[in-house]
């Protein structure tokens, strides 16, 4: 349970239930409150479909963590500022950078997350806190979880420069064992991690590409095959 740690969730937090269960998001909104004592608010459904009566809800509410796709934020342009404090975590797929400067403006009281994570490594592996005076041209997805690794190969499997393009391989705890009844699936993406000391450990291709921003920050670049969210 990295993400809590990460976002400082706690006993006094009001986290938003948004996703269907069928969403791997779902797990971390409904664990993170309850393991580490906060209340869970579940949305109801006619409000999901509504940015406005969500944005409502999220003050009336005072909301301080919400998960949120990019994708449902995008009609924003006839919100006000929150009054309240909240802490927005954005995954899921790319976050816009347009997206990225207005939020800075209707959460002046809060912090904004780009969290990135497959569900694959346990749904969580890399997040980037957006600082309050950020006025950068990109919109990173951060850095890795303290128990996680991440490498940037290229097609040899091997490490590339800063500042190159090359494919995400995830490591550390809670990589999947592999898919139910597709070996040819599991062998081909769940591959043994040959940076690491523990000859059991693994590593995850995640078919994403990414490069190292002068930071240290990862920037997505996007997919190395023709794979689509739905």
């Amino acid at each position: 349970m990295s993400r809590p740690l990460v976002f400082g969730v706690g006993p006094t937090s009001r986290v938003l239930q948004f996703f269907s269960l069928s969403f791997d998001g779902s797990v971390h909104e409904i664990w993170s409150a309850l393991c580490f004592g906060g209340s869970l608010h579940i949305l109801p459904n006619h409000t999901r479909q509504d940015l406005a009566m969500l944005w409502k809800y999220l003050e009336l509410q005072s909301i301080t963590h919400a998960i949120l796709t990019p994708t449902s934020l995008l009609q924003h342009k006839d919100l006000r500022p929150l009054r309240t404090p909240l802490v927005i975590v954005l995954g899921g797929e790319k976050l816009p950078l347009s997206l990225l400067k207005a939020l800075q403006i209707l959460i002046p009281n809060g912090s904004i997350i780009n969290d990135y994570g497959p569900t694959e490594v346990t749904v969580d592996a890399i997040a980037w806190k957006c600082p309050q005076e950020f006025n950068g041209d990109v919109a990173p997805i951060g850095m890795p979880h303290s128990n996680k690794r991440i490498y940037v190969l290229d097609s040899y499997k091997k490490l590339i420069p800063m500042g190159a393009i090359g494919e995400l391989y995830i490591s550390g705890a809670g990589v999947a064992r592999g898919y139910l009844n597709r070996s040819d699936l599991t062998d081909k993406v769940f591959i043994s991690d040959p940076f690491s000391d523990d000859g059991k450990s693994r590593m995850y291709k995640t078919g994403d590409l990414v490069r190292y921003l002068p930071d240290g920050n990862l920037f997505y670049v996007g997919r190395s095959d023709n794979q689509v969210k739905i």
